[in-house]
């Protein structure tokens, strides 16, 4: 493998978590963010379930790899993207996204002093660009309503801190366990959201069925397609990535969500893009040909 296929998997994975996040955006505020978050957790594992087997195999890593990735899940996947998922319902997925630009610096300090993993001056200027990216696109007046932008940002912050977390716990696993591929960690991690989900409908029923149902059948097959694109292909594509990538440079890539998903809505709303989506656009460019140059 090339030491720089895993930035080429980390970007896929960044285009995918970008189309997925519209519908995230969507239904959170149809269905509520718990909703959401667990159906498209519980559609990610079935697929994983499904795919682990036929392409991936098990490990035999044991508990030692299991117990730590299922907390890594219940922490990112779960408590995490309730969080993420609530900022996307209040202030959209453009926004809330922006608040990832200062994951690289989080997942940069955890992965250093936890991993030893070193910044080395192309890491820092690359990620700056993609940075740059996000500032392009904050700098764009949208006319929005900001009553309770605030607190819709604070859940993003936290969501933001509770998944690097869980990716530093992750790379961790696969450093201790080499034998452990992406797509069983994947299934173990969403096996960990999950349960966590059952745990919490204990305290508050998240009618999972109940919800569907009053959905239409597009709005199935949409909520379905969004889940399998933005949780299991971007979750198989990241955490190959993070197997062997430097963390804090996935990140910087991860953090251009922005830029793609205001891309997507250009291309569905058939318009044609802004001056600044431009510049975030050419920023990307160029942090990724110092990255991989």
């Amino acid at each position: 493998m090339s030491s720089n296929t895993p930035y080429y998997y980390a970007l896929a994975a960044n285009l995918c978590f970008a189309s997925g996040s519209l519908v995230f955006a969507r239904f959170s505020r149809i269905t509520g963010p718990v909703w959401m978050n667990a159906f498209k957790a519980m559609v990610a594992l079935a697929a994983f379930a499904i795919t682990v087997p036929l392409i991936g195999g098990w490990s035999d890593a044991g508990w030692r790899a299991i117990a730590p990735l299922l907390l890594s899940g219940a922490i990112g996947l779960g408590i995490g993207d309730i969080f993420l998922l609530n900022s996307f319902a209040r202030v959209g997925a453009g926004r809330t996204l922006m608040v990832f630009s200062f994951q690289p610096l989080v997942l940069g300090f955890l992965a250093y002093f936890l991993l030893g993993q070193p910044v080395g001056a192309r890491h820092f200027i690359s990620i700056g660009f993609f940075m740059l990216c996000i500032g392009a696109l904050a700098m764009e007046d949208h006319g929005e309503d900001r009553k309770g932008v605030p607190l819709a940002l604070g859940f993003a912050l936290i969501g933001m801190l509770l998944d690097a977390t869980g990716l530093v716990i992750t790379r961790g696993v696969f450093d201790a366990f080499p034998s452990m591929t992406p797509l069983e960690g994947n299934l173990h991690r969403l096996i960990g959201a999950v349960l966590f989900f059952g745990i919490f409908s204990l305290f508050r029923p998240l009618r999972l069925l109940k919800t569907l149902k009053t959905l239409s059948m597009r709005d199935r097959a949409i909520a379905s397609v969004g889940a399998l694109i933005g949780t299991y292909l971007s979750l198989m594509l990241y955490l190959a990535a993070v197997q062997r990538g430097h963390l804090a440079s996935l990140a910087g890539i991860a953090i251009t969500s922005t830029t793609w998903a205001s891309i997507i809505e250009c291309f569905l709303e058939r318009s044609w893009p802004s001056k600044n989506l431009v510049i975030a656009f050419c920023f990307f460019l160029v942090g990724m040909f110092v990255l991989l140059g």
